[in-house]
């Protein structure tokens, strides 16, 4: 390039950051700075089932294999919820613990020693420990997960799952989502404890909503049989076919959408 045209290219990206007020130039770099940085900071998901994402077996098995997700890069605005929805959980969390202190008849229950006092590491792998943080996997499902704790309410064992969602979707709830069964299901299983109290909170308003959850021994085994029907298709290496219940919002926010069209 000709000195002259490369001083006339200079002029021009000197006039357009001067276009750009510094509060509006400031917003757009901190918004690429927290998708940067969240690019940076992600792993691959482990080769497990998740609890989470259950509702989809062609989900399950581009998870269980390994398959590519899409390379979307990170969204900041979905980076901040998912900080918002960690913060309020962890405060939660700290909340639940101190009910015991304020005479409330609720105990935070150690994860890892309630696997070990209930002789349930011979399914139950404690991988990590981190604050109230544990990371378990079930070896028998093949599904590594973190539940957000188990409470000992008024004598009771319960699994405690807190949901943190918009607004709007909170003030109409009514129970626990449907697509929240599954995930219910499989802490049922994994710590033999028959109930889940679901607690819902405006991410806008904090306010909160709790309801319990009782899988069926038909759910349970409804679940038990995706995974192994998913094990099939995984010794196989062969996509399953696309389900057609599968809910549009898991669809929407499914991370390998280009490779379920490809194998469509």
């Amino acid at each position: 390039m000709a000195r002259g045209s490369l001083k006339n290219v200079c002029r021009l990206i000197d006039v357009v950051q001067k276009e750009v007020p510094v509060e509006k130039a400031f917003l757009n770099d901190l918004e690429r700075s927290i998708e940067i940085t969240t690019d940076k900071t992600a792993r691959k998901p482990s080769q497990t089932y998740k609890p989470s994402s259950m509702n989809c077996i062609r989900n399950m098995y581009y998870q269980r294999t390994g398959a590519d997700q899409d390379n979307s890069g990170s969204s900041y605005v979905l980076t901040n919820i998912c900080n918002v929805g960690t913060d309020v959980h962890e405060r939660i969390q700290k909340y639940v613990v101190g009910m015991k202190e304020n005479g409330m008849d609720c105990e935070y229950v150690d994860v890892a020693k309630f696997v070990r006092d209930r002789g349930l590491t011979d399914k139950l792998d404690i991988i990590s420990q981190q604050g109230m943080e544990t990371k378990l996997f079930h070896k028998t499902l093949q599904m590594s997960f973190l539940c957000d704790g188990i409470i000992k309410y008024k004598n009771h064992y319960y699994i405690l799952e807190l949901k943190t969602e918009g607004s709007y979707k909170w003030t109409s709830r009514q129970g626990v989502d449907e697509s929240h069964y599954n995930q219910g299901t499989a802490y049922s299983i994994a710590f033999d404890i028959p109930e889940v109290v679901f607690v819902y909170i405006s991410r806008d308003t904090l306010d909160m909503k709790s309801f319990l959850f009782v899988p069926t021994n038909e759910m349970k085994q409804d679940l038990i049989g995706r995974i192994e029907n998913c094990e099939e298709y995984v010794s196989k290496l062969q996509a399953p076919p696309k389900p057609i219940d599968v809910p549009k919002k898991a669809c929407n926010y499914c991370n390998y959408k280009s490779l379920c069209r490809k194998d469509s």
